[in-house]
């Protein structure tokens, strides 16, 4: 009897395990709609992201960042009292998240009362944004010769905490970044366990290029609050530039999670990747964000210079041939198209484009190195090799190989 009851309750497990993974499987995978959604809503195309994120609504409407989305699309629109309901919405699934943005949607709409009861609870709220970034925001400018403004701004807001942020945001903005740093320390000494004090000391040493600081502030308050999860991003590009590219994955990869539509993680971490020479994931990333943006040509030209690496030349051509088609005057392009050539050895082309690259920009010294190669290689063996000492002469020093094996 207790053999078979035990049989029942691993049975049990398993299954409430399988549920388990098969949940967090799928809530790892991103709505389509809302990141096409939010792709059109950061290139300025209004109506398809609202048209996006109302399709992930009817999917999931538990889901405040849907509707904030969507209520932004709506207030670019014009389209006010949609906009405010939206707002709404997400203040009721995370009561005040909303709030300032019910302000702007009032402010804009000439509804001052509103607005300015809506902006005081705001500065009541977690969410409170600095002062600063608050009397700037264009939305207020109609307020801002009201007496309503003048008075809501009478009372004192901000902790001291929150000033000395404010204070050392202003000195990193004047790229001040010692005297934030000075005042940051001063600071954290009276409160240690400060996450955003520690947080943004991080971020003035990252700018100091002091990596190693930077990383022990961003863990140090990453330990202190595990829930500070905005620090992600921040500490991977830190990690990056340490040259810890494993540990600037791991934490891309939390923070992608965490925000699947912050579409330019994709390529940062592709970039980590890269550096790891990791081709095949760097790849990946850089088609995800490809899928959403794919006339930005300078990520399609990385593409392809990740494609060149991993020696898939003939997609690698597919990027730089339609780089090109949209902008024939780039010499990046003329040269990263001849060094393709180059590997699929079509000399004549290579030396086609890479001295079309060397007609717009005579000074770069690689691409003296690429046209002698190829130069070489096609039995123009006297001017390869003069446009290997070229290249030479210029400080490209791998340049000296291929003189000292093809030319002396």
């Amino acid at each position: 009897m207790r053999q078979k009851q035990n049989k029942n309750l691993l049975a049990v497990a398993f299954i409430m395990a399988f549920i388990a993974t098969w949940s967090y499987a799928y809530s790892q995978t991103p709505d389509a709609a809302y990141l096409s959604g939010s792709a059109s809503l950061s290139k300025g195309e209004y109506q398809k992201a609202v048209e996006g994120f109302s399709a992930a609504i009817s999917r999931n409407n538990a889901d405040e960042q849907l509707f904030i989305k969507r209520g932004r699309s709506l207030l670019q629109l014009k389209d006010y009292p949609a906009a405010a309901e939206d707002f709404k919405e997400a203040n009721f699934i995370y009561p005040g998240i909303a709030d300032i943005w019910l302000a702007r949607v009032y402010a804009v709409s000439g509804e001052s009362a509103d607005a300015i009861a809506f902006l005081k609870r705001h500065l009541q709220s977690e969410f409170r944004l600095p002062e600063d970034s608050l009397k700037k925001d264009p939305a207020f400018d109609r307020l801002q010769a009201t007496a309503d403004w003048e008075a809501l701004w009478e009372q004192d807001w901000y902790s001291k905490e929150e000033k000395i942020t404010a204070e050392a945001a202003y000195y990193c903005k004047r790229k001040s970044f010692d005297e934030a740093g000075s005042l940051l320390t001063n600071a954290l000494e009276a409160s240690p366990d400060n996450v955003k004090l520690l947080a943004l000391r991080g971020t003035v040493m990252f700018e100091l290029g002091n990596y190693a600081a930077s990383l022990s502030d961003y863990s140090a308050a990453l330990d202190l609050d595990k829930n500070f999860t905005k620090i992600y991003p921040q500490r991977a590009q830190a990690y990056f530039m340490a040259g810890r590219y494993r540990d600037a994955v791991n934490d891309f990869n939390k923070a992608i999670r965490l925000d699947p539509a912050a579409f330019n993680l994709y390529l940062q971490r592709a970039a980590a990747y890269a550096a790891m020479q990791s081709w095949e994931p760097a790849i990946k990333d850089m088609l995800f964000y490809l899928k959403y943006f794919e006339n930005d040509q300078q990520a399609g030209h990385q593409c392809g210079e990740y494609c060149y690496e991993a020696g898939d030349y003939i997609n690698a051509l597919k990027y730089f041939n339609r780089n090109l088609k949209e902008d024939p005057n780039n010499s990046d392009y003329y040269k990263s198209r001849g060094k393709t050539y180059l590997k699929t050895t079509t000399y004549r082309y290579a030396i086609g484009d890479l001295s079309m690259s060397l007609d717009l920009n005579p000074d770069d010294a690689e691409t003296w190195m690429y046209l002698g190669v190829a130069k070489m290689e096609s039995g123009d063996k006297e001017n390869g090799c003069s446009d290997l000492e070229r290249a030479r002469g210029m400080g490209e020093n791998r340049a000296i190989k291929y003189i000292i094996e093809n030319c002396r």
